[in-house]
């Protein structure tokens, strides 16, 4: 069992309380008292939030987000203020835009049915696609890795008294979710993952201070990331800051590699589309790039044991959860039949060659 009060789990509250929603008819109100935007709302699932699309009879659609019970008003704060940071250091960067209240806010407290408050924003809803409903290509995975290089360049001046809250996807916490292990009944399967997590421990715990650190989006996955139905290499759109936080950079470039391998059949060439233009912009250190693939492989833990733990808390959203988890494992089985060393010096490669170009 795991007891985040007493260990550095990192398996916080923010998951173990469901998306309570919101009706729609109070979401419309909130829109009209608080926004001036008198529309029509369509629920959309989220992990944590209640989303909605708010269409306007004019045509004009945003996102209406209120967020999970247990998100402290800080962070709320801090996505928002981020989306603004961005916006304005870098505007070229799709990102969401934030819609002000009637009042001026960038968010606000709403109270609910059961007498606590809880965060909301209104965002404008970009147009796209996601990434992983797309065709991939070689092209579509660079132009990932620049935006992900611009989107850290920008952040880099972002701070925030929240920045540093704990947050269950942050890597700097991955030791705990070794705990959750045991519900892998496979036996091959669990000492796969074992192994990830000994490297994790050996590899990159003693490093981690010393690696280079800011905030940074820290869930740049398919999903995340829109693109253009008719012309898939264009990126259209960077959404969810939700699990932003302060953490080294090199974890934000590994979240981003682990989801660009999509189904390749070498991912690791795919990774390297992905780096290679990231280097062109943002150079990594030779310590970043020497704790890079065990960072790759423990967010690839984490893509299969989170989902599986949360199954078990909320049985009845457990197809959805576990959706991708069979992609992990037959990207980890591909990565497996490629010897760690070849696939070591094949990232570094990348790093460094984007590093010449730039």
């Amino acid at each position: 069992m795991l007891h985040s009060s007493t260990r550095d789990d990192g398996i916080g509250a923010e998951l173990k309380t469901g998306a309570a929603a919101v009706p729609a008819d109070q979401a419309e109100a909130i829109a009209r008292d608080k926004y001036g935007l008198d529309g029509r709302v369509e629920w959309l699932w989220g992990e944590k939030d209640s989303n909605y699309r708010l269409s306007l009879p004019d045509g004009r659609e945003y996102l209406f987000k209120v967020l999970n019970p247990a998100e402290d008003p800080g962070m709320t704060a801090m996505h928002s203020q981020a989306l603004l940071h961005v916006e304005a250091v870098d505007p070229g960067i799709p990102v969401q835009r934030i819609i002000r209240t009637l009042d001026g806010e960038a968010d606000f407290r709403m109270t609910d049915a059961d007498g606590g408050t809880r965060g909301v924003r209104m965002v404008t809803f970009l147009p796209g696609i996601a990434q992983k409903a797309a065709p991939h290509s070689p092209r579509q995975r660079r132009n990932v890795g620049a935006l992900l290089a611009r989107m850290q360049i920008a952040l880099s001046s972002f701070t925030h008294p929240a920045a540093g809250h704990r947050i269950t996807w942050d890597m700097q916490h991955a030791i705990g979710v070794r705990d959750l292990l045991p519900i892998f009944t496979d036996p091959a399967q669990r000492r796969r993952l074992e192994a990830a997590m000994d490297n994790f421990e050996k590899q990159i715990m003693p490093l981690m201070a010393s690696l280079p650190a800011q905030v940074v989006h820290n869930d740049f996955n398919m999903e995340n990331i829109l693109v253009d139905p008719k012309t898939p290499d264009t990126v259209s759109g960077i959404i969810d800051f939700g699990d932003m936080v302060h953490t080294p950079r090199v974890f934000d470039v590994a979240v981003g590699a682990a989801y660009q391998m999509g189904d390749a059949p070498d991912p690791v060439e795919a990774i390297c589309d992905f780096l290679a233009e990231y280097s062109t912009l943002v150079s990594l250190t030779e310590q970043e790039i020497a704790v890079l693939y065990p960072a790759i492989l423990t967010r690839m833990v984490m893509r299969v044991a989170i989902p599986q733990w949360r199954a078990g808390l909320f049985p009845e959203n457990r197809d959805f959860y576990v959706r991708n988890s069979p992609t992990v494992w037959a990207q980890l089985a591909r990565l497996d039949a490629i010897p760690t060393e070849t696939i070591v010096a094949r990232l570094a490669a990348a790093c460094q060659q984007g590093n010449r170009q730039s």
